[in-house]
């Protein structure tokens, strides 16, 4: 019962982040805000390294062969999970094995923020990182939008600098189906941060005790 409560909590506190404090990436349903999107084939649009064409989005320079921009509904049904925009990190097929979309950020030194995406995978899930550090990624509840099934994927970082770049990149060679949409990434106040780490905390406690009790 103690353990149902504290997940309560958890869930409502990750509202609470949402509610009481802003986003900090620039569209992160990836929409068309310029009118830029010109239709490649299939309702997607093929953008190489360097592409600044999704606004406030540029392709990593690194990036092999292309990424592909997509439009609901693509011509194989395919559909953003907010919004109209998607991106696929793989390309056509698996034309790119490190096909990555970045932005840079600018967060306050020492204050925890929490990244949030939608995911839809094949494989491997994307690397998403901030100035070059992981960020561990915890699913959520899938959903279902058409044909397809997203997933939320959450994770806390602490930032180290004021400007930071957060990448998210395919990492699987041969990868065909890498979508992602509905980037966030939300500055806590440090009150509510602190209550997420004890309730964390105390359901990492009340889980421990239960297996104790239970080899006992």
């Amino acid at each position: 019962m103690r353990l149902r409560l504290l997940a309560l909590v958890v869930a409502g506190l990750f509202v609470s982040l949402s509610a009481r404090a802003g986003n900090i990436v620039a569209n992160g349903s990836l929409e068309d805000l310029n009118s830029d999107f010109v239709n490649t084939s299939g309702n997607y649009m093929s953008l190489l390294a360097g592409s600044t064409a999704i606004a406030d989005w540029t392709v990593s320079a690194g990036t092999t062969n292309e990424i592909v921009w997509a439009k609901s509904p693509t011509v194989d049904d395919h559909n953003a999970a907010d919004g109209t925009f998607f991106v696929d990190l793989t390309g056509f097929g698996g034309d790119s094995p490190n096909g990555a979309i970045q932005q840079t950020l600018q967060m306050g030194v020492g204050q925890q923020y929490l990244f949030s995406t939608d995911v839809e995978v094949s494989g491997t899930l994307p690397l998403v990182t901030v100035g070059g550090v992981a960020v561990p990624l915890m699913a959520g509840s899938p959903f279902v939008v058409g044909v397809d099934t997203w997933t939320p994927e959450t994770g806390l970082f602490t930032a180290t600098s004021t400007s930071e770049v957060l990448s998210i990149a395919n990492q699987q060679r041969g990868e065909e189906v890498d979508f992602v949409d509905n980037i966030s990434v939300i500055g806590p106040e440090p009150g509510t941060v602190t209550l997420l780490v004890i309730a964390l905390a105390g359901i990492g406690s009340l889980r421990c005790l239960k297996r104790v009790r239970l080899s006992s």
